[in-house]
């Protein structure tokens, strides 16, 4: 095939230029592409594709995994790989090949699947025995490659029985399935459950069809037990392995788990070694019961599942392990065997040098472009309404965010794209009958822009844009695509064909839900906008997902991670990609990615130190974050929370501020007046900030007493959680810091109307911030949802230049050279940190509310270091009442989907 050729010819000039910018690889495959030998010469579309695969395989680079480990644990696969034939493996890594995987990445995801496998126990050793570990990824950052490696190499070293839980909705599930015949079956598994002999062989079975395993469901059906006994296969007496790909649900938990028991010979156990693969292991599968001994159903029949093989190893998989930490290490209930906790294992993965996630969409200064903020949905459609609301029109913001669709679709036409997938998501209700009403306006809106686009596409621009619709798209190519290489005339040629394909389709748990089927396009690629709620946000991919639209409101870490679908990999078009939401919640994203991303790096620096699952779970349980998580967890169970909290390396803010003068008036005095002791006092004092124009003011050195008066004195919102003032003096006496630095931060951008001086005659740039009333009587939110007072950077004062370095180092460490980016999380600098940072900062209320008049409002914030070598953490008790909980974030039943109920129906 002439692109082999191009191929083979462009890998051995790459590898003698090396490092190359992908624009220079395209430029090398070019000419090579026009050599007079080949004929005939390579296609655009071939080009790209050629030069995107060499990017994949010299540029794309996976950084190793990071892995806590129980002591016990004797490691045994190296000592036996000479005596295993990694066929399945093999087969699959070719496979991964084929499909466009760098060797440099198969090559890493192989060392950490064989971590994971060696973790995961010996199948071949008898007697009884367990494990139980989590691998934690990225949201759409490849989870899926890597678990479908687990299981080809635990098919080759001896696992029999192999179940993989793939998430709470049949979308999702069949999706999964899809994904493991072609990378582990090898055959339709449609075919194979309608007992067809001549099953086709695809994906890993194209490559090598001499073997495959049993697959017990399919893409069309979960498991049923008439199936199974209808296939009339031993599970027992089978060479290969069985495979099962089922809904975390109940009713077909249990129904597997009586099947499996009725095959028993004894009637009890099973002595095959037993592998379970939890997809979203954070969602459903986390025993919240109040009393644990009874735990709730679907954390009962998976822990039942496991019990049914003497030899059994649990392995959950999730982007979002906020919830999994909360287990229990020491619940064992009678016939339920051991809960869910990763006792054995934790693996902290990194992601691919090309993924796009929340860092470089929420973390990243320069990102701002990738984001839409809307404006004025709430008259259109309220974040929170009800099921009765009736939606008449689409608003203006999605009808443009359907047109960047369109035109992004006819770019990518002309980049070579055509016949590749391209999505849209819109997800804006929680509620099935909202969506349906939403899919037919969507309808309606795409049905006049296919007949304008059809024509008007191949007349003069002139003469186009005298369409209302056509004015649409060339208005959203201008503000969106405008500094594109694509200029109009050439994109408004390619509207037809970017339009005419396109179709609509609902997906969530109703009678009118959509299949959204992308291997009957694979040739073509699939042109969709995909409409849905909960189905959408958990685990399913939207393949080409390039336009999304979000209204949604949670403030769930785990589901407002797993609702970004957004995330992944998108080579060749990531310039296009828009995301529509809300400012609250950009704000609260960038608040969940930075939480995120210092747990992933908690687990690199508890790795360097030799720590355990044990020792992690107990240093995230504590801290003050997960509060949040803790309350969620809890609040059908509790009316209220005790928790231990640690608070090394942590930032609190008083992020709740009262409405009332009063306490209000009051907390600025306080500010005031505290800045005027430390300015009369021979303290080491220093600007910050823009020194030309409004700078803030940095004391080294300030006594603890100083603080912790301050502290006392400042009277703070009972919605503060983790800002409680007994815990936080409780802290500050154990820990024995002695000296701080306190720091008054002013706006740089502050205009004539934003100063406020001081009674010593400092002029402070006041920082304006979006505040709104919480639902709790006499509540302000700093920044809405965000939780965030601070900006991102200003725990970096108080450092010497060391310790600056220091944080530096730790920031490119945490993540690879081409990932590192710009923006160092504040986090480092904590744990560079040798005194404590106390910021004062006086705040100017902005908001959307006439009756919320433009106060001046003060907040603290406390940025406390890390622990020292040696060191042990000291933790306080905190107290969250739930009641008020529930009045100030909303209740566990706000993030329920209409869809969730029909699932558990």
């Amino acid at each position: 095939m002439i692109r082999d050729d191009v191929l083979e010819l462009a890998r051995t000039a790459v590898a003698q230029r090396q490092p190359l910018l992908p624009e220079q690889i395209v430029e090398m495959v070019r000419p090579l592409a026009a050599l007079p030998f080949l004929s005939p010469p390579l296609s655009e579309q071939d080009i790209l594709d050629t030069a995107n695969q060499l990017q994949r395989e010299f540029l794309v680079l996976l950084g190793p995994a990071h892995v806590l480990v129980d002591p016990g644990h004797k490691p045994w696969l190296r000592a036996r790989a000479h005596e295993i034939n990694f066929r399945y493996w093999k087969r699959y890594r070719d496979y991964l090949i084929k499909g466009g995987f760098g060797a440099q990445v198969v090559n890493a995801i192989s060392d950490v699947t064989d971590d994971i496998l060696d973790l995961a126990g010996d199948p071949s050793i008898e007697g009884t025995w367990s494990r139980r570990g989590l691998v934690v990824g990225h949201v759409q950052s490849g989870k899926t490659a890597n678990y479908l490696g687990v299981i080809n190499k635990a098919a080759d070293a001896g696992y029999k029985l192999i179940i993989l839980i793939a998430g709470i909705h049949s979308n999702l599930r069949s999706q999964t399935q899809e994904r493991v015949d072609l990378g582990f079956v090898g055959r339709d598994s449609d075919q194979l459950l309608n007992r067809q002999v001549n099953a086709r062989h695809i994906g890993v079975g194209s490559l090598n069809p001499q073997f495959t395993a049993a697959a017990f469901t399919s893409r069309a059906i979960d498991f049923r037990r008439n199936r199974a006994d209808g296939l009339n296969i031993s599970i027992h007496n089978l060479a290969d392995p069985a495979i099962f790909v089922i809904k975390k649900n109940p009713a077909i938990l249990a129904n597997l788990i009586e099947w499996l028991r009725s095959t028993s010979s004894t009637g009890d156990r099973l002595m095959m070694p037993l592998l379970v693969i939890d997809d979203e292991a954070d969602n459903a599968s986390v025993n919240i019961a109040k009393d644990p001994a009874l735990p709730n159903t679907i954390n009962r029949r998976i822990r039942e599942l496991l019990s049914l093989s003497t030899r059994n190893t649990y392995i959950g998989y999730t982007a979002t392990p906020f919830a999994n930490i909360f287990i229990d290490p020491d619940i064992d209930t009678d016939g339920h065997g051991k809960d869910l906790f990763p006792r054995d294992f934790i693996i902290g993965l990194d992601a691919p040098t090309n993924y796009v996630g929340a860092r470089e969409y929420f973390l990243e200064d320069e990102t701002e472009r990738l984001a839409v903020e809307l404006e004025g949905t709430e008259d259109w459609l309220p974040t929170t309404h009800r099921i009765e609301v009736e939606v008449e029109s689409l608003h203006s913001s999605l009808v443009e965010a359907i047109g960047c669709f369109v035109v992004s679709k006819a770019i990518r036409i002309l980049r070579g794209q055509g016949e590749r997938h391209h999505s849209m998501l819109v997800n804006v209700s929680r509620f099935t009958r909202v969506q349906s009403q939403i899919a037919r306006l969507i309808r309606e809106r795409l049905v006049q822009v296919k007949e304008a686009v059809e024509n008007r596409y191949a007349v003069p621009m002139e003469a186009a844009l005298r369409d209302p619709v056509m004015q649409s798209l060339y208005q959203a190519w201008e503000k969106y695509y405008g500094s594109a290489p694509e200029q109009w005339p050439e994109v408004q040629a390619e509207l037809h064909r970017a339009a005419a394909g396109m179709t609509v389709v609902e997906v969530n748990a109703s009678k009118n839900s959509d299949t959204l089927d992308y291997r009957a396009h694979a040739d073509t690629g699939l042109n969709v906008i995909a409409v849905g709620g909960n189905s959408l946000s958990r685990g399913f991919t939207l393949e080409g997902l390039t336009v999304s639209y979000f209204l949604r409101n949670t403030q769930m870490y785990d589901t407002l991670l797993q609702m970004g679908r957004w995330f992944g990999y998108r080579d060749g078009y990531g310039d296009l990609c828009r995301l529509f939401l809300k400012p609250d919640a950009r704000a609260w994203y960038a608040f969940i990615a930075a939480a995120s991303e210092e747990l992933r790096d908690e687990i690199r620096r508890m790795e360097a130190v030799g720590l355990t699952p044990a020792d992690f779970g107990l240093a995230v349980r504590s801290h003050p974050g997960t509060l949040l998580v803790t309350a969620r967890n809890k609040m059908r169970t509790a009316s209220q929370i005790v928790r231990e909290v640690g608070l090394a390396a942590k930032l609190v803010e008083s992020s709740v501020l009262y409405v009332d003068d009063g306490p209000r008036e009051f907390n600025v005095t306080r500010v005031k007046t505290l800045v005027t002791t430390l300015e009369g006092q021979d303290f080491p004092q220093e600007p910050v900030g823009d020194i030309r124009k409004v700078p803030g003011k940095l004391f080294r050195k300030v006594p603890v007493g100083v603080v912790v008066d301050f502290i006392s004195a400042f009277v703070i919102h009972p919605g503060n959680i983790e800002m409680q003032t007994g815990p936080l003096l409780d802290y500050i006496q154990k820990r024995g810091f002695q000296e701080w630095d306190v720091v008054l931060v002013s706006s740089s951008t502050a205009g004539p109307d934003e100063i406020e001086t001081l009674s010593t005659g400092t002029r402070i740039g006041l920082q304006v911030r979006q505040m709104k009333a919480g639902t709790l009587r006499r509540a302000l939110n700093v920044s809405g949802k965000s939780r965030r007072v601070a900006s991102r950077g200003i725990e970096k004062e108080g450092l010497t230049p060391e310790e600056i370095e220091l944080a530096k180092t730790e920031h490119r460490k945490a993540h690879s050279q081409e990932k590192a980016g710009k923006t160092i999380a504040d986090h480092f600098f904590r744990h560079a940190r040798t005194r404590p940072l106390l910021m004062l900062h006086l705040l100017r209320a902005r908001s959307d509310d006439p009756e919320l008049p433009e106060q001046l409002h003060a907040a603290y914030g406390i940025s406390f270091p890390g622990l020292r070598p040696g060191e042990k953490e000291t933790p306080v008790v905190y107290t969250a009442n739930l009641i008020a909980f529930r009045e100030i974030y909303g209740g566990d039943d706000d993030e329920r989907d209409e869809e969730d109920d029909l699932v558990e129906a």
